[in-house]
């Protein structure tokens, strides 16, 4: 018996068959997705919003350590620029975390970016 004839070798050539057909439809699929895009805009007109629901209440909290909070609902990253200061008194009952995220950003006229899980806040280019 030849180490081909072995049925180890036959059950082994038909895992590699069936991984290699697996990494074929996954790359496929990579493929269709199109690259990845660091200038995503998830507060874009018409974006829509799939986060987990969220109830926020705060009174003259620092706009960075709501936006930590917010981010930490998402599972998300952030970062967020040094420039990005001041109080945010808001009250926000079952809506969506990116949902919060946005309306945030627009009432303090800032923008939000996305790179994968990473979102980036600065300030709003006129």
């Amino acid at each position: 018996m030849t180490p081909l004839d072995h049925p180890a070798t036959a059950w082994w050539a038909g895992r590699v068959r069936v991984l290699s057909r697996s990494l074929a439809a996954l790359v496929a699929v990579a493929l269709a997705a199109g690259p990845a895009r660091a200038d995503r805009d998830p507060c874009a007109a018409g974006a829509i919003h799939r986060g987990a629901a969220i109830d926020l209440n705060v009174r003259g909290a620092d706009l960075q350590d709501v936006l930590a909070w917010i981010a930490d609902a998402g599972r998300v990253n952030v970062v967020i620029a040094e420039d990005v200061r001041g109080p945010v008194r808001l009250r926000l009952r079952r809506v969506a975390w990116d949902l919060a995220l946005c309306t945030i950003v627009r009432v303090h006229h800032l923008a939000v970016t996305v790179d994968g899980n990473v979102f980036l806040v600065r300030r709003a280019i006129p």
